[in-house]
């Protein structure tokens, strides 16, 4: 038995919505999976948000969990949601420490989590800014602290936790979440889905063959991630990653879906 997980920064509103949110759909309906964590999202004061459109559209029935925070002067949220193919039995969200002490310019970010079918699933964004390297380490240090505080240790399944990290494979933030060196004293190990289970090629997700991409003219790289969390004393072989792949690489019904790739991991379960 294999859970499917997707993830994907759907790019808010920009560029043309309408066609890309048709490609999001198409994708979700090709890959069939379990449970779609979607980043920059936006609802609008009427409660309504593109998370919503997407699951309403997309083949099967979906439940749905939201987390955001106010732009524009209130005129729309900004956030994270997590569809899932089984009701949502609890949901929580805790800000991050996004915003470097006299900047307003930075969307505040949160780490949302969804209960569903016994599951514990995790959604976040961190800041973007490449010199923002040490936020982001804070923001890492938060999100464990968030997962440990809320994921149930009796669960199935070790916590799932999926999102836009906007960082390398060998950032600090990043290398903490594996495992591979500490900060502020702390350590933690989650299973990298992609190097753990990944597909050909160097599984860029922020990639200049997107035409959406291509516009800001950055640099090629790694930057959204599933990661699985590992009980070493579970020999059933729970919450290992099986497979992964970078999704939402070609146009599927004439328009990127994003200017992100997405990623697409199987991850077994007892």
């Amino acid at each position: 038995m294999m859970l499917r997980v997707m993830s994907l920064n759907i790019w808010n509103v920009m560029g043309d919505w309408r066609a890309r949110r048709k490609d999001i759909v198409a994708w979700i309906d090709h890959l069939e999976p379990h449970i779609v964590c979607l980043q920059e999202v936006i609802e609008s004061p009427d409660g309504k948000n593109q998370a919503d459109w997407i699951a309403e559209h997309a083949h099967g029935d979906w439940h749905r969990a939201f987390a955001g925070r106010d732009v524009m002067d209130g005129a729309a949220s900004f956030g994270n949601a997590t569809l899932s193919r089984w009701p949502i039995e609890a949901q929580h969200d805790r800000d991050l420490s996004s915003n470097p002490p006299g900047r307003i310019d930075e969307v505040q970010r949160i780490v949302l989590h969804a209960r569903t079918n016994g599951y514990d699933v995790f959604n976040t964004h961190l800041v973007w800014r490449y010199d923002e390297g040490h936020i982001r380490e804070r923001e890492v240090l938060e999100i464990d602290e968030f997962v440990d505080e809320h994921a149930d240790r009796s669960g199935s399944l070790p916590p799932i936790l999926c999102g836009d990290f906007n960082a390398e494979p060998d950032s600090t933030e990043i290398r903490f979440l594996t495992g591979s060196t500490s900060l502020d004293g702390r350590s933690t190990y989650y299973q990298d889905a992609w190097r753990v289970a990944g597909g050909r090629g160097e599984g860029y997700t922020w990639d200049n063959r997107n035409i959406n991409a291509a516009a800001e003219r950055e640099p090629d790289r790694r930057i959204d991630y599933i990661f699985s969390g590992w009980r070493k004393d579970d020999t059933r072989g729970s919450g290992r990653v099986a497979f992964c792949d970078v999704v939402c690489d070609r146009a599927l019904t004439g328009a990127f879906a994003s200017d992100h790739f997405g990623l697409f991991a199987e991850i077994e379960t007892p």
